[in-house]
């Protein structure tokens, strides 16, 4: 919410001290946060007027905004003409300890983040890097074929759904710009692939990743992924859930995946460290397009790289630059009654 706006003369605000006995009195009337009021009264050298009462029977929670807004109990006590010492004491007879109002000051400037899992009861499919409008149709029918064979309802989409290539760096440096795929183009291409997805999932979870953050960047990040879900008409879908602030998500509090910014040539060395990192969770990443599948290094808990969802013969800079980057591969996994399986060409039985 907007902060309400008020005169910075200070003969305004020496009507509103005088016709006001406390802070909180006044806030009430100009429909603002006493915190508010002692913003602009501190700077024009004005206090309130607490003659003619006590401190103690100022309400508790005037003295609480006052102390977050002067940043601490003693200025806040110089500010009141009081002795520190009474100004304890006014907490201590209210049972407010300077914790409780530091806790509450840090809640509402620096609020803990919070992380809502997926809960994975009847069984989710994990794939990733779809790079619409690159994806491979083949794979995605493959999808559809294991989600519809292990009546599996719930998808995670785990980082890079869009492209957004016209945004690609590689095409400026291959010079290959007249090529880019429009916007406008891609994004009907992803709400054709979504209509075909919705047909068989009825829940589906999405990570931004790094292509995604293509978009962002060029918009300065002033906006939410869930006001850009609004560019494929999915911003008001109860079946869509967009995790806006996060690069990774827990499955039944245990399986965690993850699209880091930045792949790592080594196998498995993104995944090594989380696990040193998260002991009790096993491991799923996307980003690299490659299938692989193991152990942490404690031997206990299974460490999968998932492959892509996408059609190397139509991606950009494959085609455009040379690279000793290993070749792609196509994949995702499954996680159904606590059992995780990476699903490749070579894993699966793909006949009809």
């Amino acid at each position: 919410m907007t902060e309400r706006k008020f005169p910075l003369e200070k003969g305004y605000w020496e009507e509103i001290i005088n016709k006001f006995p406390t802070v909180s009195e006044a806030s009430k009337s100009l429909g603002c946060a006493e915190r508010t009021i002692y913003r602009y009264i501190k700077p024009l050298g004005l206090k309130w007027k607490h003659q003619g009462y006590k401190i103690s029977d100022t309400p508790i929670e005037e003295i609480k905004e006052l102390i977050m807004t002067m940043g601490g109990i003693s200025p806040a006590a110089r500010y009141l003409g009081v002795h520190r010492r009474t100004l304890q004491e006014k907490l201590n007879s209210e049972g407010v300890a300077f914790n409780d109002i530091m806790f509450e000051y840090q809640s509402s400037i620096a609020p803990q983040l919070s992380h809502k899992g997926i809960c994975g009861d009847n069984g989710i499919i994990i794939t990733a890097d779809y790079h619409s409008p690159f994806t491979s149709l083949k794979w995605l029918d493959r999808l559809l074929l294991v989600a519809k064979k292990e009546k599996i309802k719930e998808l995670l989409i785990a980082g890079d759904f869009f492209d957004f290539d016209r945004l690609s760096w590689w095409l400026r440096q291959a010079q290959a710009e007249d090529l880019a795929v429009k916007l406008e183009d891609e994004l009907r291409f992803s709400e054709m692939m979504l209509e075909k997805l919705e047909e068989q999932f009825d829940k589906l979870y999405f990570i931004g990743g790094n292509h995604w953050a293509r978009l962002l960047k060029n918009v300065s990040h002033s906006v939410s992924s869930d006001r850009l879900m609004g560019l494929v008409g999915k911003k008001a879908d109860p079946r869509y859930t967009m995790y806006d602030n996060f690069d990774w998500v827990l499955i039944d509090d245990k399986v965690r995946v993850t699209h880091p910014k930045r792949a790592r040539k080594l196998d498995y060395t993104l995944a090594r460290d989380l696990s040193i990192l998260y002991p009790e969770q096993w491991l799923v990443v996307a980003h690299r397009h490659r299938a692989n599948e193991g152990t942490t290094p404690d031997g206990k808990r299974p460490m999968i790289e998932i492959g892509w969802m996408g059609d190397v013969e139509r991606m950009r800079y494959v085609q455009y630059v040379d690279s000793t980057y290993y070749k792609w591969q196509n994949g995702f996994a499954t996680y159904k009654n606590g059992a995780l399986r990476n699903i490749t060409e070579w894993n699966y039985d793909w006949r009809d």
